[in-house]
């Protein structure tokens, strides 16, 4: 069992996030994203997201990391701003393989339910999720996320895979978790 710490991003994380990033794009989303971005690209891109978000990213901007004696072993990225109606938005949460199961998902997860809570405890939580990767479907949903949407992605490197938007209403209620 891996002992962690979650703690704020800086932009000395952006070579370790893009890695793990970019290793959990390749396993995971094998068979969804296009082979060919899968297979290069993919690697440059996320340095260069990555890159960008932490050293001149936009105010509503939080990442968190987790780290162990491993370095960095998860991370979670949220927008504040991005369809408030919906509530904060997780744009990416990972974790290490080699640290799956043992709650470095469900603490990042949670604490970026408590950042949201914190501005204000009325508001929700969400994020994307592609229906094929039933895994994280399972996760969410075990976590109290709902299906609230469902549609196709237009997104160049997934075309027409079905994307879910996971929703929990009231972000306080997962902080609790």
């Amino acid at each position: 069992m891996s002992t962690f710490a979650l703690r704020t991003a800086d932009a000395g994380d952006a070579g370790a996030i893009a890695a793990l990033h970019t290793a959990n794009w390749r396993s995971t989303y094998a068979g969804i994203l296009d082979p060919a971005y899968l297979a290069g690209p993919v690697e440059e891109d996320r340095r260069a997201v990555w890159h960008e978000r932490l050293t001149a990213g936009p105010d509503d901007l939080e990442v968190v990391v987790a780290e162990s004696e491993q370095g960095i072993v998860g991370f979670a990225s949220l927008f504040h701003e991005r369809e408030p109606g919906w509530g904060g938005f997780v744009d990416n949460l990972h974790s290490a393989a080699s640290v799956r199961g043992q709650g470095v998902g469900k603490a990042l997860l949670s604490e970026a339910a408590r950042r949201v809570a914190a501005r204000d405890r009325h508001k929700g939580l969400y994020l994307w999720v592609f229906e094929r990767n039933e895994a994280a479907v399972g996760f969410y949903r075990t976590l109290g996320g709902e299906i609230a949407e469902r549609l196709i992605s237009d997104w160049d490197k997934a075309p027409d895979e079905v994307r879910y938007r996971m929703h929990w209403p009231r972000a306080a209620d997962l902080a609790k978790r």
